[in-house]
């Protein structure tokens, strides 16, 4: 009877302990618009807005009771970490780009790599502003 108490006991102890160092994994959750920081350097005020669309893409919020103003938000829940947030918002009137508001952006979230990254000169003459009238 004692060494089966000894034995249960010891078993419930050992299960503590390794439970104990035991963490679940959590995958990491990314949603929105990642915006690498030479894509945000290429964005300037007068753009249009096919330009900014072909430099960053769709944004994740176009409000309809705010058209004049994209809401580009990127969310990172990295596994077990705290959550992280960036955001750039811009501003139109008519077809021009006005204002770029890069507050909240955090770049480090973003990372940046020389693929993929369009320059002035890839752009379609339609969308290069150097070229426009």
């Amino acid at each position: 009877m004692h060494k089966k108490l000894i034995f249960i006991t010891s078993f419930i102890i050992s299960l503590v302990l390794l439970s104990s160092g035991c963490e679940p994994h959590k995958i990491d959750v990314q949603q929105g618009n990642k915006i690498k920081p030479s894509a945000l350097a290429k964005l300037k005020t007068g753009m249009s807005r096919k330009q900014v669309l072909y430099v960053l893409g769709t944004p994740l919020l176009k409000d309809p009771f705010h058209q004049d103003r994209w809401d580009y938000i990127y969310y990172l829940k990295p596994g077990n970490d705290t959550v992280k947030r960036s955001r750039v918002t811009l501003y139109f009137k008519g077809d021009k780009l006005i204002r770029i508001d890069d507050s909240a952006y955090a770049p480090e979230m973003h990372g940046d790599s020389i693929t993929g990254d369009l320059d002035e000169n890839d752009l379609p003459p339609t969308l290069n502003p150097r070229l426009q009238p």
